[in-house]
């Protein structure tokens, strides 16, 4: 082996051939290294936000709405795609997002609906981000803000093309044998449905929804002319701090929160039903330590 002295020794003498390199490459060429490229939604996302000059036109807005989620009028809800609409308030990554437009919503190559939007951020900033992109950005960080309660309660009064078809409050009681819900005094499901009720609770016992158990009907309401989503949303808002924590794993062992089980007397439920009917929930709020129905002060 040759005398080696010094780094030049070192280089000039590389027995084994390790530091021999074609003559193209140098030390600023990498190679079998993959390229990291951005997903078109994540490039779609953070490109295309632009500072908004008249953002004065839009900040009352944002004030109102922070406003009522301190008072309890609004609450943030898990993001799901059918909360899209214009109007509509949004937290993404903790920032207040609203949804201004919804341009030619259609379905894209996967049949899923897409669309240009006008996006208005808290921070003065907006986007003509696709819809399929903040939709991505919400499900993996964000929440659906709540609508105001009073305007749920005037868009239930008024009669749309949409808001024609029948359907049915209901409320249900669990016959899960499982102690941590048999134990439970006055726990009761309050749901929407446009079929049937026995038809909707066929298959309860494999679904997450129904506790994985049988239930058995305790009343069922007939209603006409309402959205469902908004008046289980009034529902559900009325009996927010009654509603059942709880995890229940599914037969493939995937883990489930259900929100529409409260505990709540029946007879105080059945009442807020009424109330609700009548147009004169708004008025009043449920003291969950009383277990009564209490007019707003």
């Amino acid at each position: 082996m040759a005398n080696i002295n010094s780094l030049d020794d070192i280089l000039n003498s590389d027995t084994f051939g390790l530091l021999e390199t074609k003559e193209e490459e140098d030390i600023h060429t990498l190679v079998n290294v993959p390229k990291i490229e951005k997903s078109r939604a994540e490039t779609d996302f953070v490109a295309r936000r632009t500072r908004l000059e008249n953002f004065e036109k839009y900040e009352e807005l944002f004030k109102e709405c922070q406003k009522d989620l301190k008072a309890g009028k609004r609450k943030l809800v898990k993001f799901n795609e059918r909360f899209f609409k214009k109007g509509a308030f949004f937290v993404l990554k903790g920032v207040l997002v609203y949804l201004e437009n919804i341009e030619k919503p259609r379905k894209d190559k996967h049949h899923k609906l897409d669309a240009r939007t006008t996006t208005i951020f808290e921070n003065g900033t907006y986007s003509n981000m696709l819809l399929r992109s903040l939709g991505k950005g919400l499900y993996e960080d964000g929440y659906f803000v709540s609508e105001h309660e009073d305007r749920i309660m005037n868009d239930l009064n008024q009669i749309a093309k949409e808001d024609t078809q029948n359907g049915y409050i209901y409320i249900l009681k669990s016959l899960s044998n499982d102690d941590r819900i048999a134990t439970k005094r006055n726990l009761y499901k309050i749901g929407f449905s446009t079929t049937d009720v026995e038809t909707r609770i066929k298959n309860a016992s494999q679904d997450p929804t129904y506790l994985m158990a049988d239930v058995q009907v305790v009343s069922v309401f007939e209603v006409y002319n309402v959205n469902p989503h908004k008046l289980e949303q009034l529902i559900h808002k009325f009996f927010s701090n009654s509603c059942l924590d709880i995890d229940i794993v599914d037969e493939k062992g995937s883990i489930h929160k259900p929100r529409e089980w409260f505990v709540a007397p029946l007879n105080v439920i059945e009442e807020a039903i009424e109330l609700i009917i009548s147009g004169k929930i708004v008025d009043y709020i449920y003291d969950y330590n009383k277990e009564t129905i209490i007019f707003k002060n």
